[in-house]
């Protein structure tokens, strides 16, 4: 605040006692602002916190608010248990269809690690933006993944309804 920072964007996530908490700023050029990476940076140090500034482009700021009014759909994978391969599979469905994640969310329970592999219940949402341009074939290529992973894949657009 000291700093006349812009906060452009926010989001955090706790997993499993770790904390991402992410903050994407404009900082002004002033005498003021040029002091907010080192106090950030040393108030980090003395909280025992990791902290990272990678620079983001006014070009690829410029992408990222554009994108903004995209449509935007939900894909849902039901499984007894989530695999890398499962995601994987998933995600290169959504990344050739021009379909970018915005973000993902387990919405079942945690699982004990000795549950029987038949009793357990996984469920991932992905948050998607985009138009695919053939949305007959993606949904026969999730169809597919499903099939051959013994999975159900959902893809539906995000709305109220």
């Amino acid at each position: 605040a000291q700093g006349g920072v812009n906060i452009l964007d926010i989001g955090q996530a706790v997993i499993h006692d770790t904390l991402s908490f992410g903050i994407l700023v404009e900082i002004p050029d002033t005498e003021a602002g040029s002091s907010v990476l080192k106090d950030v940076l040393s108030t980090a140090y003395k909280l025992d916190q990791q902290v990272r500034f990678p620079p983001v482009s006014e070009e690829d700021y410029r992408q990222w608010v554009d994108g903004q009014g995209k449509a935007r759909h939900i894909v849902t994978l039901l499984t007894r248990r989530v695999t890398a391969e499962q995601l994987q599979r998933v995600s290169s469905i959504t990344a050739k269809y021009a379909l970018n994640i915005d973000h993902i969310d387990r919405l079942s329970g945690r699982m004990p690690l000795d549950m029987p592999a038949d009793q357990g219940k996984g469920c991932i949402e992905f948050s998607v933006r985009g138009e695919p341009a053939d949305p007959a074939a993606l949904r026969a290529e999730f169809l597919s993944v499903a099939q051959e992973l013994n999975v159900d894949i959902a893809f539906q657009q995000d709305s109220v309804f």
